[in-house]
């Protein structure tokens, strides 16, 4: 069944983890807990930073790989689903280096050194040497991972407000730079984050030492939970405490009902309650939260070999959409890989030079317009689309008929039915109208030309029209041919099928994912 225009159209989210190790608690409650929210909600990128990891720990990378997959598994373990986002490793995508090079060129230094957690970051890791292009570029390349998927939001906590902010810039730079609107300009997507105090009563982070592992195993959560900080209350017993001024409060607030937490606070206040028993519930609460995680944890652990190659798949997933939004910068920046095109790149009308590549030269305008469609779909099957794509036509015509060769299907190296047709931008309301006929393909290419001379090429799969267009053909006489039309909504493109609800096919521009 086609998937709705509103399903099609969700807002885009990514964010990424650097992989160091095992996640802590104050990893789940301050990013993981809330990704496996907006799963349902977003249409979600997430992705293990192995590069970023590399800024910090370049001078000993041997443990990034095993980091990456616990990670991973961690990830799974805590619900997020490769069903439902795409789980991939930065590095397996090679567009996000590629985009921070060339973002690198147009980022002024001092935009860089403005950062806040530059300084900061120094000063906390100051037993390792952070004076490196790498490390002070870091914020390029977050900004490379975020538009490279031209993200709408970035679930961040307000101390990673800076970073977005820069993304922004970045994007509005390029922008403006090339008159182009290639990347959106992203929101910080700020969500309730409660504090996770670490064992010392400091912010839970690794480089203090102060952490509770997410699928730690129940013993070591309640020694660590024993030994914490109670901020120098409560000397003895029978003192009376303040839980707003102790870290383990905190714990109960984050992991306890709200019973026992009001339970716990008054017999503070009220000094009816060791710390000890104060501690040992908190404990139990953590563990309470955290058992199901350390099951499923067990679960995907041991067959580690499918996770991985389940971040390779979900990484070659990531790498299609990356490359679409590579493709528009390479020829905005003059770095196109395709030799061809370098002859196609401007076409004249009436003394004025329009860009793209839909025809040569101004001739091409006096064809015929069966003759012209024909053309562009020449030029789109050998010129445009992505090398390593075949597509051979099917049929062997000794004359040329162009009405009849332009609804012989095209096939691919593995059999696939491809139907190809081009329209010309028609009527006020921004619509291409095709007429299909009511045969069985696996995908159709609809190639749309509008006034500018702009081709959009939509290669969409069978899951998106077969519903509809069967539906179609029982309506319609036999081997009548079946209306299809692609309509401009602002910045979407919806695709109609002889008078159905819309499908939002915006996403499917330069899709070639279904012809390979």
């Amino acid at each position: 069944m086609a998937e709705s225009a509103n399903t099609l159209s969700r807002p885009r989210v990514l964010s990424g983890m650097r992989p160091t190790g095992k996640l802590h608690l104050g990893n789940y409650m301050g990013a993981l807990a809330n990704w496996v929210k907006l799963q349902d909600q977003y249409e979600c990128y997430f992705f293990i930073a192995d590069l970023h990891a590399l800024t910090t720990d370049y001078a000993d990378p041997s443990r990034i790989k095993l980091n990456t997959l616990d990670v991973a598994l961690d990830w799974l373990a805590a619900g997020l689903d490769p069903g439902k986002s795409t789980i991939f490793i930065q590095s397996h995508v090679p567009q996000h280096a590629e985009l921070h090079l060339l973002f690198s060129m147009i980022t002024p230094l001092g935009w860089l050194e403005r950062v806040p957690t530059y300084k900061e970051m120094q000063e906390n890791l100051s037993n390792k040497d952070l004076t490196t292009y790498g490390f002070l570029g870091y914020p390029v390349l977050m900004s490379s991972d975020i538009l490279l998927y031209q993200a709408n939001f970035v679930p961040v906590g307000q101390d990673q407000q800076a970073h977005v902010e820069l993304t922004r810039e970045v994007a509005r730079r390029f922008n403006s730079m090339y008159k182009t609107s290639v990347f959106p300009e992203p929101e910080a997507l700020f969500t309730p984050s409660p504090k996770v105090p670490g064992t010392d009563g400091r912010k839970m982070s690794k480089s203090y030492g102060n952490t509770i592992g997410l699928t730690e195993a129940a013993g070591f959560v309640v020694n660590k939970v024993l030994r914490m900080s109670t901020n120098g209350q409560r000397v003895r017993q029978t003192d009376q405490g303040d839980p707003e001024l102790c870290p383990v409060s905190d714990i109960h607030k984050v992991f306890s009902s709200s019973d026992v937490t009001s339970d716990i606070q008054m017999r503070c206040r009220n000094a009816s309650i060791s710390c000890i028993t104060c501690k040992e519930r908190a404990a139990h609460s953590i563990c309470d939260t955290t058992a199901p995680f350390i099951m499923r944890r067990e679960e995907f652990a041991s067959d580690r070999q499918k996770t991985w190659e389940m971040l390779q798949d979900q990484s070659s997933k990531a790498a299609i959409k990356a490359e679409q939004t590579m493709q528009k910068v390479r020829e905005i920046l003059g770095v196109s890989r395709n030799y061809d095109k370098v002859s196609l790149n401007f076409a004249q009308k009436d003394g004025l030079t329009s860009a793209f590549f839909l025809v040569k030269n101004a001739s091409d305008f006096k064809l015929p317009p069966v003759h012209r469609a024909l053309k562009i779909r020449v030029i789109w099957v050998k010129l445009v689309m992505s090398e390593g794509i075949i597509l051979s036509q099917t049929g062997n015509f000794v004359n040329f008929m162009p009405e009849r060769e332009l609804e012989e299907p095209f096939v691919t190296t593995k059999n696939k039915r491809v139907f190809v047709s081009t329209q010309y931008e028609t009527g006020n309301d921004g619509s291409f109208r095709f007429s299909i006929p009511p045969r069985s393909y696996e995908a159709w290419a609809l190639l749309c030309w509008d006034r500018t001379f702009f081709l959009s090429d939509f290669v969409i799969p069978q899951k998106y029209y077969s519903q509809s267009f069967a539906q179609a053909k029982k309506s319609l006489k036999k081997d009548e041919k079946i209306p299809v039309t692609i309509r401009k909504d602002g910045e979407r493109f919806l695709l109609s099928i002889h008078g159905s609800d819309p499908v939002d096919v915006t996403e499917l521009r330069s899709n070639y994912e279904p012809l390979m």
